[in-house]
């Protein structure tokens, strides 16, 4: 599982490198090209073969800085254009490439922001997949590699500061004192999703802590049974 969470986050990092570079080259291109005006000429309807609503996608004719006439028609069309016959855009193209003009900010930068929103996707999903089976993986490397203690159990309450499906999630917090440093060190569980207090039939309970910093800890809730 870690590998499949790996895996799309590296390719939601590679979408953001190519998100990256199609919008440089856009700006890029938007700024050395050639800027002129053109007028809507004709107009296309084609009917989105998923639903009953359509785009008009418009033909457009403009005279090059060669003072020859270029008719092209937009790839990107919209609902908007529906009756702009004879209206006039703004045109933009690469100096001795007129066959390739397109209208101004209709689309220029739809690649960019499509590759983006996939990127933030896949990157939010690996991520959070990541980060959750790295956070239990500490909990288990705790159980295995860390210093088990003997903590007093001085309160089971719910975790207000969560609500699913209207209910607030249990925790035990718990108290440590280092006869060492005479300091006591506060611990709390991970959220439970009922109340433990049943089920709890002693007043300490076992944490796991890194001997180099006792802010990472595990206090172990395993003896308890799981919600059905």
């Amino acid at each position: 599982m870690k590998k499949i969470f790996s895996f799309l986050f590296f390719i939601g990092l590679l979408l953001i490198i190519s998100s990256g570079y199609l919008a440089y080259n856009t700006w890029s291109f938007q700024k050395n090209a050639i800027h002129t005006e053109g007028e809507i000429t004709d107009l296309r309807y084609s009917k989105d073969s998923d639903s009953s609503s359509g785009s008009w996608f418009p033909t457009v004719t403009f005279t090059d800085n060669k003072d020859q006439e270029i008719t092209f028609e937009s790839s990107v069309g919209g609902s908007g254009y529906r009756g702009t016959q004879g209206e006039i855009v703004d045109v933009i193209y690469e100096n001795g490439h007129s066959e390739n003009a397109k209208i101004e900010n209709n689309g220029l930068y739809f690649g960019a922001i499509f590759c983006g929103i996939f990127a933030l996707v896949f990157t939010l999903i690996g991520g959070a997949g990541r980060y959750l089976l790295n956070r239990g993986n500490k909990h288990i490397k705790l159980m295995q590699t860390g210093r088990p203690l003997s903590a007093q159990i001085i309160e089971v309450g719910q975790n207000e500061s969560i609500v699913v499906n209207g209910e607030s999630p249990w925790r035990i917090t718990c108290q440590y004192l280092d006869t060492k440093t005479n300091k006591v060190y506060s611990f709390k569980s991970a959220n439970i999703f009922y109340d433990p207090t049943p089920y709890i039939n002693n007043d300490k309970i076992t944490v796991y802590v890194d001997d180099d910093n006792l802010k990472k800890y595990y206090v172990d809730i395993s003896h308890l049974p799981e919600k059905a």
